[in-house]
């Protein structure tokens, strides 16, 4: 059970984005996304659609998250998206990220989109993950992949079962991050695989994702809509997102992006959009438990 209290605060309008997809994902209702819509595009640069490079990526990964569809962006402004991927993709966390944001998006039919995803599990390693194929094609053995680029893998699994869309490496992947206990070294597992100052692990509660990062919250939703809610391989996982929770039930934000690609919160203050994960990841547990 949702607390009436957080829900009532997640349907705020300071957070036109996180109340629209509390109505539609979290309660599932039909809401017109008009204010969302104007909240994040009165956000981002006029121009961001000529901003090259990460920055791009993370400016359609805002459209995503805020609820956007196909038809609420201009064609011409993501045919740079859709070009870049017809020239190369090159296995690598920014081109997951993006692969993703775009499924999200509503372009999981379009032919570049789907075709991306289909050649994406010829690339898979030995070890189940990913590494840019640049690097990749430079080495004379096979080595272990790059845990980050698997971690926006497993966001784009994870969105693929969203939307029916068949994901090559699914299997392979998660077997990958059980062999890792999620989140640590296979040679010491205790030691995090990508370790750093508390608040930018992906043990804790960061948002928004980046390419060098993703947050618990997001890592929990993702094993959940995979179908492993109930897993008992994910419950030290469940157990650290529940003690970044206060009272109510509200989940507390971790760390956050120096620079965003959103509109920023508050670090050690409960989150919108971690506590919207986490419910999001709770509804997917309950509804795959029987």
């Amino acid at each position: 059970m949702i607390n009436d209290k957080t829900l009532a605060w997640l349907l705020e309008d300071n957070n036109p984005a996180v109340k629209y997809r509390t109505q539609t994902e979290l309660l599932g209702e039909s809401a017109d996304n008009t204010e969302a819509k104007e909240w994040i595009f009165g956000a981002l640069p006029e121009n961001w659609h000529e901003t090259k490079g990460l920055w791009y990526t993370y400016y359609i990964t805002a459209l995503a998250e805020c609820g956007m569809k196909s038809s609420d962006i201009a064609p011409e402004h993501l045919q740079k998206a859709f070009d870049g991927f017809d020239s190369v993709f090159d296995c690598n966390c920014g081109d997951f990220m993006l692969l993703r944001a775009l499924v999200k998006l509503g372009f999981g039919n379009n032919e570049t989109v789907r075709r991306t995803i289909e050649k994406s599990g010829e690339y898979i390693l030995l070890d189940g993950g990913f590494l840019c194929l640049h690097r990749l094609n430079k080495m004379k053995y096979t080595p272990k992949s790059c845990y980050k680029a698997n971690l926006h893998a497993l966001l784009l699994a994870a969105e693929c079962k969203k939307h029916k869309i068949d994901c090559p490496f699914t299997d392979r992947l998660t077997e990958y991050f059980w062999n890792h206990n999620i989140f640590y070294r296979t040679d010491d597992k205790n030691t995090l695989v990508l370790n750093a100052r508390p608040g930018w692990r992906t043990v804790d509660t960061f948002y928004p994702f980046e390419v060098m990062r993703v947050g618990l919250q997001n890592v929990v939703e993702s094993f959940a809509v995979l179908g492993f809610g109930n897993d008992e391989r994910l419950n030290p996982a469940w157990d650290m997102l529940n003690t970044c929770k206060d009272e109510s039930g509200k989940t507390l934000l971790g760390g956050t992006l120096t620079k965003s690609y959103l509109p920023k919160e508050r670090v050690g203050k409960p989150g919108k959009w971690v506590t919207l994960y986490s419910l999001l990841a709770e509804k997917e547990r309950l509804n795959n438990a029987f």
